[in-house]
């Protein structure tokens, strides 16, 4: 008899340490999508405060905060992307008129963009894999869900990833 108590007690530990890492009550929840830092619940893109609103209440803990934190880090990524490779091509015209017309100064700046914007370009591609692993991350979290209803048969449980 102990031996069944015990085994009962370890059962409901295993299901309750279990059941900490999914969502209860998301009976009708819609999946979502995210392209780039853009949300998408059934092809209608959610705004920056709605989106926020989506990750608000995670497994009981406030993901907003963290979803605006990645999406910012992404749109930065992203800056550092198209700002420096349009700095390299500056760069790159302002560097063959400076040879064209022999002058250094020209020349100079011209080289300086380019290092620059390879600088930035450079440093753009990890911040972008960076913020976007984070977003998928977050959205695989939201994604993943124990769903407890009730069917024709009773009681119904389900576990969608």
């Amino acid at each position: 008899m102990k031996r069944h108590i015990i085994l009962l007690f370890l059962a409901f530990m295993g299901i309750n340490a279990f059941a900490q890492d999914f969502n209860i009550d998301a009976i009708g929840k819609k999946q979502i999508d995210i392209y780039g830092s853009k949300v998408y619940i059934e092809d209608y893109e959610l705004d920056k405060h709605n989106a926020a609103a989506c990750f608000s209440s995670i497994n009981g803990i406030d993901m907003s905060q963290d979803y605006l934190k990645y999406r910012k880090g992404y749109k930065v990524g992203a800056g550092l992307l198209a700002g420096g490779a349009s700095l390299m091509v500056f760069g790159l015209g302002t560097s063959i008129v400076g040879i064209a017309e022999l002058s250094d100064a020209i020349w100079g700046i011209g080289a300086a963009s380019v290092v620059t914007g390879t600088l930035c370009f450079l440093s753009g591609i990890p911040t972008i894999c960076v913020y976007k692993a984070r977003l998928n991350r977050l959205e695989k979290r939201y994604n993943t869900s124990l769903q407890i209803g009730t069917s024709s048969n009773g009681l119904s449980m389900a576990i969608s990833f």
